[in-house]
């Protein structure tokens, strides 16, 4: 196995073995759903698209009672998922009739009036297809994107280049070679893929994790997780660890929800697992918070997020001790 894979795998064993309980509390609860999230890369501020074609809203993390339209709802398009570029910029995908496009937005300060203007619209194409699950992941270096989930005969993956707030053209140029559509990706610290779907074509049908290289050329790992389906993914810088909200087989019989993949090594060799973490059937997205803590959104009318806070060690003791 590649050193580097070897490494990154070795810390999410290394985080994952320590973790106890996970403590959800609220967030939002008030919302309008199906939600999708992204997170300022200060992380400081927290963004909820409500849709599709609502507006997305800007939440201040230390204090969520602190809302504002970073991005209002437009007349006759839907907007399908949302990213962060920098902390003054956004990107979302925009469907108008059958054509799909990636919006970039500057965004006002807390406080003050939306703007409804667009810095770039970048075209991804056109189909008059349904379905899909679209979803925007923008890399740690915020130096590319890419858009997944996109209905046939669109691209399974659009990468476009970002320099400073603006973005190139889309291409599927440096992403991930695959044989059917990715169900959930990710992108590692060192900017490798982590691409969850199917397995390829005559393969198992449980969803199986691919690590690729940051060109997308080569893949370095291919595991079984256990899982019959994952629909988004966090991998989450501060601690390693590799996030899903999917579907699968838990000790308690099945469970759809929030999961962490942990690495294990069975009999000499390398293994996915999914780890259930909190039964969610109605989630709908997830994502990286500072400090080690996840978000997650779930439900429709209305929809809520929750932020998942690791209690270990010392602090779980405390917790017990002050129940007494």
């Amino acid at each position: 196995m590649p050193p580097l894979v070897w490494a990154l795998l070795a810390l999410v064993i290394a985080a994952a073995a320590d973790a106890e309980e996970w403590r959800s509390s609220p967030i939002a609860e008030d919302l309008r759903g199906p939600l999708r999230l992204a997170v300022a890369p200060t992380g400081q501020t927290l963004f909820a698209l409500q849709g599709p074609g609502g507006d997305v809203l800007g939440i201040d993390l230390e204090d969520p009672s602190r809302r504002w339209v970073a991005v209002p709802a437009a007349a006759g398009v839907r907007r399908l998922a949302v990213g962060a570029i920098d902390s003054g910029t956004l990107a979302t995908v925009v469907r108008d009739g059958d054509s799909y496009s990636l919006r970039v937005h500057k965004l006002p300060a807390p406080g003050a009036a939306p703007s409804e203007g667009e810095l770039q619209s970048v075209p991804l194409g056109v189909t008059g297809g349904t379905g899909g699950d679209v979803r925007l992941v923008v890399s740690p270096a915020r130096d590319w994107l890419v858009v997944v989930g996109l209905p046939e005969p669109l691209p399974r993956f659009a990468r476009a280049t970002i320099t400073g707030n603006r973005v190139g053209g889309i291409s599927e140029r440096r992403c991930p070679r695959t044989s059917v559509r990715p169900g959930a990706v990710a992108v590692a610290a060192n900017a490798e893929w982590i691409v969850l779907g199917p397995g390829d074509e005559g393969g198992p049908r449980s969803t199986h994790l691919s690590w690729f290289s940051p060109s997308g050329a080569q893949r370095l790992l291919l595991l079984d997780t256990g899982l019959t389906r994952a629909f988004d993914a966090a991998a989450c810088r501060e601690t390693g660890l590799l996030w899903l909200l999917a579907s699968g087989e838990a000790d308690t019989g099945p469970t759809s929800g929030l999961w962490r993949v942990d690495a294990a090594l069975v009999d000499g060799r390398q293994r996915a697992r999914g780890v259930p973490v909190a039964p969610l059937p109605a989630a709908t997205a997830v994502v990286c918070l500072p400090k080690g803590e996840v978000a997650v959104a779930e439900g429709e009318m209305p929809a809520r997020i929750a932020r998942f806070t690791r209690q270990v060690g010392a602090d779980r003791g405390q917790k017990e001790g002050d129940a007494r």
